[in-house]
């Protein structure tokens, strides 16, 4: 393997942890998950303005969570 894959490999784990996170706190009534990813897009633009790359990686995770919510 090598380390663009073990990136993604890494990346993407950690998106489909987000959208299990998002799912147990919609079921657990704390948030929903469309809410959550819009949220967590308001964070990634946050966060892009100092870690672009960050950023995207966050972005990415909330249109998982929002692909996951059936928005």
């Amino acid at each position: 393997m090598d380390e663009d894959s073990d990136i993604r490999d890494l990346v993407g784990a950690q998106g489909k942890l987000v959208v299990f996170l998002a799912s147990l706190l919609q079921r657990a009534g704390v948030v929903k998950t469309g809410e959550f990813a819009a949220l967590l897009d308001t964070f990634a633009l946050t966060v892009t303005e100092t870690d672009p790359q960050e950023g995207a990686i966050l972005a990415a995770w909330s249109a998982h969570v929002r692909a996951a919510s059936g928005h």
